[in-house]
């Protein structure tokens, strides 16, 4: 069986295809009326419980400690949690023991096994974040066809689902904890991206804590006093807020009136829909002035865009629309809404068959033949100028490039090098955003003199992983080298990877 995963920062979803060639969602193997696997994690020795057995824990637990929002860290050696044996978890471990939930969940369900996956990632996660995310898949021995950003997996199913041809379609993706922009046009050949753009740090998240700041207002005007909710109250408030702010999305609600209940303390809170808005312009805004600027690095204006598809659960918040309705009104007609829940998995799904050679099978579908992307970051390496001795920036792949890609460059030795050379390979969109994705280490070098030629390919893979290879110019030889982060070498994914197997899935797995 080949499944398509979204791997979300709140929510993850598996889906495949059914007989008719349709997606269609996987269940949770212990509740079949849940579609929908929550991104949380509770790890007790050698247990870990995932996704909806956590939040049930939670209500009769709400202090529990979990493991939340862990999407947002991956590519990074962030410390999430430390077992009772003393094992580290970091955001690959723990993001592997929601593929195990859902690979397993998948197997169950169709009494079959997972022979392949293609796992959907951000459109703008740089190199470091996508190798994460194939690091986790590797731990469980989780085959991965190949990785498809999120807005290209909505608008291939958007796409194919309404025979889309000859568009231009602008993607508005904000999820849970990540926010993306994209432009892609479509035509009877595939699914070809123009631009790209986005953020980490914004999602329904932010919007939840907007929420929690006006309950926390009300709660300390009932008291006459300032209040800091940690603990058990703390998860009483997220639950209460999201579901607020659900409730406040709906048509025709425009204020709540509901009794908050955090521990022994409750009020009647009230919140109106003008308030919450009030509260989430800023980040809203935030959002639209990327979607500009993504347009705009496609070299498109608003009345050239056919389609803006709207995807992710916060995409439905009403005061979203009226945002981008006042700030590019020539876009208001335009919007469309398509399973945006579900766009995301079901275009995955959908592009896991293609990846398997199994288009042939498509009688229902007009497939694409083709789908290239584009890089998400200038991607640069930070080196030594040999005339002046100084260091320098060296854009080598400018953002927005069709992919794949490679490209050559040579590079001279600094003077006292110890046979050795050290480069630092660096992904930004803005210069002010320089992110470090790791260090080149070539050497031992046949000679330490200086301004020896070192030849530097750098290759820009279709899933957004850039590979790295030094020669000797002379020679066409290979040159002995490293790359990677300090401190994420094989041994700490080994480790990972032990961690992660023998630990029991809900008590199942």
């Amino acid at each position: 069986m080949i499944i398509g995963i979204d791997l979300g920062t709140t929510y993850s979803l598996a889906g495949t295809l059914n007989l008719d060639q349709q997606p269609v969602l996987l269940p949770d193997n212990s509740d079949k009326t849940v579609l929908y696997t929550p991104s949380t994690v509770h790890i007790n020795g050698n247990n870990a419980f995932v996704g909806q057995s956590v939040l049930n824990m939670l209500e009769q637990n709400p202090g529990l400690d979990v493991i939340r929002f862990f999407k947002r860290y991956l590519g990074e050696k962030k410390e999430l949690h430390i077992d009772q044996e003393g094992n580290v978890w970091y955001p690959e471990s723990i993001a592997a023991l929601v593929l195990k939930k859902i690979k397993y969940d998948a197997e169950i369900y169709a009494s079959n096994t997972v022979d392949g996956a293609v796992i959907t990632v951000p459109a703008h996660f740089d190199d470091a974040q996508r190798k994460a995310i194939l690091n986790a898949a590797a731990m469980i021995d989780l085959t991965v066809l190949g990785l498809v950003e999120e807005p290209v997996a909505a608008a291939m199913y958007y796409g194919i689902s309404n025979k889309a041809h000859e568009q231009n379609i602008l993607v508005y993706d904000l999820g849970g904890g990540t926010f993306d922009a994209t432009v892609l046009t479509v035509n009877d050949k595939g699914f070809y991206v123009m631009s790209k753009d986005g953020l980490t740090d914004l999602g329904g998240k932010e919007f939840d804590e907007a929420m929690a700041v006006l309950v926390q207002k009300q709660f300390e005007k009932a008291a006459g006093k300032s209040l800091l909710f940690t603990g058990s109250k703390l998860q009483q408030l997220r639950v209460f807020c999201e579901e607020v702010k659900i409730e406040l999305a709906s048509p025709g609600v425009q204020y709540i009136n509901r009794v908050c209940l955090l521990g022994n303390d409750s009020i009647e809170v009230f919140i109106t829909r003008k308030e919450f808005e009030k509260a989430i312009t800023y980040e809203v805004d935030r959002t639209i002035k990327i979607l500009k600027r993504c347009l705009s690095s496609a070299g498109l204006t608003e009345d050239i865009v056919d389609t803006l598809l709207m995807v992710g659960g916060s995409s439905m918040i009403p005061f979203v629309r009226k945002r981008i309705e006042e700030e590019m009104p020539a876009l208001a007609g335009k919007i469309r809404f398509q399973d945006p829940m579900k766009a995301v998995v079901f275009g995955a799904a959908i592009y896991a068959r293609v990846l398997n050679g199994d288009q042939n099978r498509f009688d229902n579908m007009d497939m694409p033949s083709e789908l290239r992307g584009v890089t998400g970051y200038n991607i640069a390496l930070r080196a030594i100028n040999p005339e002046t001795g100084r260091t320098v920036l060296d854009i080598i792949i400018p953002k927005n490039r069709p992919v794949p890609l490679k490209i050559k460059k040579t590079y001279y030795t600094a003077p006292n090098n110890g046979g050795k050379m050290r480069i630092e390979l660096l992904q930004f969109i803005e210069e002010e955003d320089v992110k470090t994705l790791g260090l080149l280490n070539v050497g031992p070098l046949p000679t330490d003199k200086a301004n020896y030629p070192i030849e530097v390919t750098i290759e820009y893979s279709e899933d957004g992983i850039v590979i790295l290879q030094a020669y000797n110019p002379e020679t066409g030889l290979e040159l002995e080298k490293t790359f990677g982060k300090e401190g994420m070498d094989a041994n700490y994914l080994s480790n990972q990877k032990r961690i992660v197997q023998k630990a029991f899935i809900n008590n199942a797995l």
